[in-house]
C-alpha cells in the first residue's frame, strides 16, 4: 500500500482550512491535456482551463462526495486576474486538476504565488452530508439485533442524491427506527476525527472497504472515527462532531435485488 500524491491535499490532515496560499505548477487549456485527464473534464466547457498547484485545500470529486467549488487569485493583489473552479478531480498519479475559468485574461504562470479559496457553505454542506452516511452506518451496526446484520456496500454522499445502500430488504416500516437511532447519535454529539493507520492495523480490525482507502504518503490509510465505537476508511470531509450534521431525514427505502438503498438528507444550511 503505497502512494505518492503529487499535490499535497491539505485538507486530509485540516478540513477546516478554508484559504490556502501556494505555487502554480501548471496551467494550460483542456484541449492540451492527455486523454485520461480530458475524461475528467468533459462536464466543463472544452475552453476551460486545467490548473494545478503545489497544494490544495480543494476536495476532488471522489468517495460519493462532489467537488469544491471556489476561486484562485494571484498572491499579488496588483494583478486581480481571477480562476473561477468548477470542478476538481485528481488523476490515477495524485495530480489534483482545479478546472475553471478565467474572470479576465488568462492566464496564470509556473512558479507564481496564488491563494485559494473554497466556497465554504458548499463545503460545509457536503461535509454533513457524508458525516451523516457514516453516521446512518453506525446506526445500522448498532441496530443489528433489531434489524439483523446488514453489511454496508455502496454509499452516496452527493446533495439530492445522497444515499447508503445495504445487503438484505428493509421495508417503510423500519425508517422510523433508523431515523431515531440515527438522531440519537446526532444528538450525542460524538467528536469525528480522523486517524492514519498502518496495514497491520487494517487487517486486524473489523472495517467495512465500502469507500476504499485513501492513502499518504508513508502508506497509511485515512480512517474516519466517530467517537471510539465506529472507524471507517475515507478521504472526505467532515464535521467536527455528530451534532453538526443538523437533523437527518431518511426520506424513503428503496429495495433492489437484495439490496435496500436508504436515501437521505440533512438541513441545506445550519
Amino acid at each position: 500500500m503505497s502512494h505518492q500524491d503529487t499535490t499535497d491535499l491539505l485538507y486530509l490532515n485540516d478540513a477546516s482550512l478554508r484559504e490556502w496560499t501556494t505555487t502554480v505548477l501548471s496551467c494550460q487549456p483542456i484541449s492540451q491535456l492527455t486523454e485520461n485527464e480530458k475524461s475528467l473534464a468533459k462536464t466543463v466547457a472544452p475552453e476551460s482551463f486545467a490548473l494545478t498547484t503545489r497544494e490544495t485545500v480543494f476536495y476532488p470529486q471522489g468517495g460519493g462526495q462532489p467537488s469544491d467549488t471556489g476561486v484562485i487569485t494571484l498572491a499579488d493583489k496588483s494583478n486581480g486576474s481571477t480562476f473561477k473552479v468548477l470542478l476538481v478531480r485528481k488523476t490515477l498519479d495524485g495530480t489534483v486538476l482545479h478546472l475553471g475559468e478565467f474572470t479576465d485574461q488568462p492566464c496564470f504562470t509556473d512558479g507564481q504565488l496564488v491563494s485559494q479559496a473554497i466556497d465554504w457553505a458548499k463545503r460545509d454542506y457536503h461535509s454533513r452530508l457524508h458525516t451523516a452516511g457514516h453516521i446512518i452506518g453506525l446506526a445500522m451496526r448498532l441496530l443489528a439485533p433489531v434489524l439483523g446484520e446488514r453489511k454496508k456496500v455502496k454509499a452516496n454522499h452527493a446533495p439530492g442524491q445522497a444515499c447508503m445502500e445495504f445487503e438484505g430488504l428493509l421495508y417503510t416500516e423500519h425508517k422510523s427506527v433508523i431515523e431515531d437511532k440515527v438522531n440519537e447519535l446526532v444528538g450525542m454529539k460524538l467528536p469525528v476525527t480522523t486517524e492514519w493507520w498502518d496495514e497491520d492495523r487494517i487487517q486486524n480490525a473489523d472495517l467495512n472497504m465500502v469507500e476504499g482507502l485513501q492513502l499518504g504518503k508513508n502508506g497509511q490509510a485515512r480512517i474516519a472515527m466517530i467517537g471510539d465505537i465506529d472507524a471507517n476508511p475515507c478521504g472526505g470531509t467532515h464535521v467536527e462532531h455528530t451534532g453538526l450534521t443538523g437533523f437527518i431525514t431518511i426520506r424513503k427505502i428503496a429495495r433492489q435485488k437484495g439490496v435496500s438503498k436508504l436515501s437521505y438528507e440533512v438541513p441545506v444550511s445550519m
